[in-house]
């Protein structure tokens, strides 16, 4: 049993879902921009792989030479002020030039200085990566009320001696690439000021900020923190769309991933269905094309299915094994027909029956034939998504096994159970 991780790719060399050729297209068009800074959206949804793309692009600019940060907002949230941290990520790697460090402690002690005024109080020093101590915090904390004047014209000078410092760091010609991963896995408000302090504090820097995130996520976030404060406004001004277009110069929507590619990356984990055509059409038309789905899915299918030989003592036929990977898919996918399924476990079967049937049913007789269902399984009948995945008549899969009997539903369901729990399973 190979189990896959969900470990992203870190190198172009572990590219297993064809991003290469659009992360070099993507390269070669940042590389030309000036003048900076830039900012880059990569934008896809949960589990479609925005983090390999990340990873991959960083690895193109370190085999250049280029400088480049990795921040991950979300391990900040709700601990400190992320955009805070993200700062001072950013000055704790130019620390390490000894020529800079005194220059980016001052610049260190200005950003910390903005988290007490956020609110952050004692915490703070945990934003700060060590280059900022206890005893720095508690002494700005004297002087909040004293020196409010001179604090103020340092924060105000805070944009443009970062902007220096990040010229001495990289070079007259260099550019600093920050790669900002996860934004939409933070709360709602963290992600915005994060948004916000890219233009805010960072806004006249040589650098490159690379930005993965789901673009409707944040776009309802950005909606509903400014939609109130704009009413009136024009529908365009309010949108959370108009919003990021405002803080992202270049927008990259991350490919889909093609089933077949998907298909020949994961075949290896599987010891038993890989090369079988039925299973990866069920998989197609279960799970769809995201590769963190699919991956978990397959980790669960080989416990079940390893949890199945243990319990029985025999290794499970190939049309046993088909049956357990859609109820597997129906467990993670269709939550209520399953829990209708550990009661009346004759109900895959009818249900099933009647999908396949329907196509043979003139339009004027599947009113009818609905009607003949039970009670407990009409509504699922409406089921767009269940019903393409129960459906097994003939061009609908090939070679797809039937329905098992009652009291092997009831030996899958078991099996499952002792595998993975009763409500778990491969998220939907």
């Amino acid at each position: 049993m190979i189990l896959l991780t969900d470990n992203p790719a870190r190198s172009r060399l572990d590219d297993r879902f064809g991003f290469l050729p659009y992360v070099e297209a993507l390269h070669t068009a940042v590389a030309a921009a000036d003048p900076l800074p830039l900012t880059v959206g990569v934008f896809g949804s949960w589990g479609t792989g925005k983090s390999s793309f990340l990873g991959m692009w960083r690895d193109l600019f370190q085999q250049q030479g280029t400088r480049t940060v990795w921040f991950n907002p979300w391990k900040y949230d709700r601990k400190v002020e992320v955009w805070a941290a993200l700062l001072h990520t950013i000055l704790s790697e130019m620390e390490q030039e000894e020529r800079l460090r005194d220059r980016v402690t001052k610049l260190a002690r200005a950003a910390t200085w903005l988290s007490l005024r956020a609110g952050l109080g004692h915490v703070a020093t945990l934003a700060t990566g060590g280059i900022v101590t206890g005893a720095d915090v508690n002494n700005l904390l004297d002087t909040l009320t004293t020196t409010d004047a001179e604090e103020y014209r340092k924060i105000n000078a805070f944009e443009a001696g970062f902007a220096e410092a990040v010229e001495d760091f990289v070079g007259p010609d260099g550019r600093l690439v920050v790669f900002v991963d996860d934004l939409d896995r933070c709360s709602p408000e963290a992600a915005v000021t994060v948004l916000e302090s890219l233009k805010l504090f960072l806004g006249e820097s040589h650098c490159v900020f690379v930005l993965a995130l789901d673009v409707d996520v944040l776009s309802a976030v950005a909606t509903n923190k400014f939609g109130k404060a704009l009413t009136g406004a024009p529908d365009d001004a309010v949108s959370g769309s108009a919003y990021l277009e405002k803080i992202v110069q270049l927008p990259f929507f991350l490919p889909d991933i093609g089933f077949e590619t998907m298909q020949m990356a994961f075949r290896p984990s599987l010891s038993e269905l890989g090369d079988n055509l039925a299973f990866w059409e069920l998989v197609k038309i279960g799970l769809g094309t995201n590769p963190r789905r699919v991956k978990r899915y397959l980790n669960v299918l080989n416990l079940s299915l390893a949890t199945s030989r243990a319990l029985t003592g025999r290794a499970p036929t190939e049309t046993e094994q088909l049956q357990l990977a859609e109820l597997l898919i129906i467990q993670s996918r269709h939550r209520a027909f399953y829990h209708l399924l550990t009661r009346e476990p004759g109900g895959w079967s009818t249900l099933e029956q009647y999908v396949t049937n329907l196509r043979r049913q003139p339009q004027a007789n599947r009113d009818a034939a609905r009607a003949m269902l039970p009670m407990s399984l009409a509504h699922f009948a409406a089921d767009d998504a269940l019903v393409a995945l129960l459906d097994t008549s003939p061009g609908s899969y090939n070679d797809h096994p039937p329905a098992p009997a009652g009291d092997e539903v009831r030996r899958m369901i078991s099996t499952l159970h002792s595998a993975v729990g009763p409500e778990t399973g491969p998220p939907a």
